[in-house]
């Protein structure tokens, strides 16, 4: 063998064993990826081992109730935090503190911007819909009146000056308003307004069997079938919100722990069981769809089947975050956290 074809077969074989070393070296690497749950691609939900997301978006939807989570956050700001998610026919509508009000339509990839950038100055603590009018409650700047669509607004009629607006809800063709100086209604969709009932803050709504049912700073309320008179059904605990789950209504209270009821008040019953959280915290949420009860908490959502007996984390978010919206939609379940 001549000594240029030694040559030439000594450096065929040691490129072929640096190859081979890399392959095994890449194996290795690919291997610790899978065993500890990191995948290259930061922006998409992990399913390997812990089941958290890298790199947390401002929203998340699920549309296997809760199994699987994906970002659906294009074109809302990444340090936004959001204040409330409303379906409207195709529509959805997510409400922010100080970015405005998106919207988005089915076939859209990005969330748009609506309305004037005006709206970018407002604390938007809720809103409420019908065909093409849009309401919104503010913390400073009381309520506002779109008849476009949300392109312009105009300042409603309120009979409060500086009383933060916390929650809308319709019954009885009538829009009633929690305020931080109590109930107020109104029979023109959020045009003008007169005061209903109470003094106090008023921080959620809900409706079960006709009934409409308040969260207040000192327990809750629940009206009689016509929503003309009010009654304390539990006191002794500020509560941050209320809900149903078409059986039972769930008072989260504040400090205290997640109650339910289903006999208007005479009796409550614990439903914390499974969910943690520290001192003077709560819960931020509840949802259901049908026998699947859902509730965002400050360190993650949390899953019912047997009406709040027990709950159960969900996985495929980000740990430690703090959920502070939730909703049940076409689109499926939606959720955004609190950067606050």
């Amino acid at each position: 063998m001549t000594t240029y074809r030694k040559i030439y077969y000594i450096l065929i074989w040691t490129t072929a064993v640096l190859l081979y070393g890399c392959q095994l070296k890449n194996k290795k690497q690919n291997q610790n990826q899978l065993s500890t749950g990191k995948l290259i691609q930061t922006s998409t939900v992990t399913t390997q081992a812990n089941n958290s997301v890298e790199t947390p978006a401002v929203m998340y939807r699920s549309t296997d109730l809760g199994v699987t989570w994906s970002s659906f956050a294009q074109g809302i700001p990444a340090n936004a935090t959001l204040s409330g998610i409303k379906q409207d026919n195709s529509k959805l509508y997510v409400t922010t503190d100080h970015h405005g009000i998106f919207v988005y339509t089915d076939g859209q990839i990005n969330w748009q911007q609506l309305g004037p950038d005006t709206l970018k100055n407002l604390d938007i603590n809720c809103i409420e819909i019908e065909k093409n009018k849009l309401v919104i409650g503010t913390l400073h700047q009381g309520v506002l009146v779109s008849n476009d669509g949300g392109r312009h607004w105009m300042q409603a009629k309120i009979n409060i000056k500086h009383s933060p607006i916390r929650a809308f809800i319709k019954a009885k063709g009538q829009l009633y308003a929690g305020t931080d100086s109590g109930i107020f209604e109104s029979n023109d969709m959020g045009n003008t307004w007169s005061h209903h009932f109470g003094k106090m803050q008023i921080l959620g709504f809900t409706i079960l069997n006709d009934k409409v049912y308040a969260a207040t700073q000192h327990g809750v309320l629940v009206s009689n079938d016509d929503v003309s008179n009010w009654k304390s059904i539990y006191s002794g605990d500020a509560l941050h919100d209320i809900s149903n789950d078409g059986e039972y209504i769930y008072a989260m209270t504040i400090g205290q722990q997640l109650l339910k009821t289903k006999n208007d008040g005479e009796s409550w019953e614990n439903a914390q069981n499974g969910i943690t959280y520290p001192t003077n915290y709560y819960t931020n949420e509840l949802k259901h769809i049908g026998s699947n009860i859902f509730s965002a908490q400050w360190i993650g959502i949390y899953h019912s089947i047997n009406n709040g007996n027990s709950w159960k984390k969900l996985n495929g978010l980000p740990d430690s975050t703090a959920f502070s919206t939730l909703e049940i939609t076409n689109y499926g379940i939606i959720t955004g956290i609190s950067i606050r």
